[in-house]
């Protein structure tokens, strides 16, 4: 893939949350973002996503803005409130703003909708470069 991260002194392997429910799409990058050395879980939804986020702690997440049960903005707000705001966010979508609703939700970066997959993954690392 043309990406390699390796773990820290301790064994911590970066940890990646992707919230999105295009299933196909979410399995991609988790095999893609396991192959470069993160350890990757995928939800299908916000919800799914705050239930799961204290237990992983994930350093990054890569956020779908438009999905089912509860969609991107409201993740945001609600990941904000609980005050468990660990981990970086990367907007992943093909709505024709993204970068302006990357900039008003405070993301950290965004990926449009299609992408390359080295794109993606150059995007991570540069997110995580301090992390792993």
């Amino acid at each position: 893939m043309g990406v390699s991260v390796n773990s820290n002194g301790n064994g911590h392997h970066p940890r990646v949350l992707v919230i999105d429910d295009d299933d196909e799409l979410a399995e991609v990058l988790r095999q893609a973002l396991r192959e470069s050395g993160y350890a990757v879980a995928t939800v299908r939804h916000g919800a799914a996503a705050l239930d799961l986020i204290g237990q992983i702690q994930p350093d990054l997440i890569l956020l779908d803005l438009r999905m089912p049960i509860m969609d991107g903005w409201s993740f945001v707000a609600q990941h904000r409130r609980s005050g468990k705001s660990s981990g970086r966010i990367v907007l992943v979508s093909g709505h024709p703003d993204v970068r302006e609703i990357s900039q008003r939700l405070g993301a950290d970066a965004y990926v449009v909708k299609p992408f390359e997959l080295p794109q993606l993954l150059s995007t991570v690392q540069q997110q995580l470069g301090d992390v792993g």
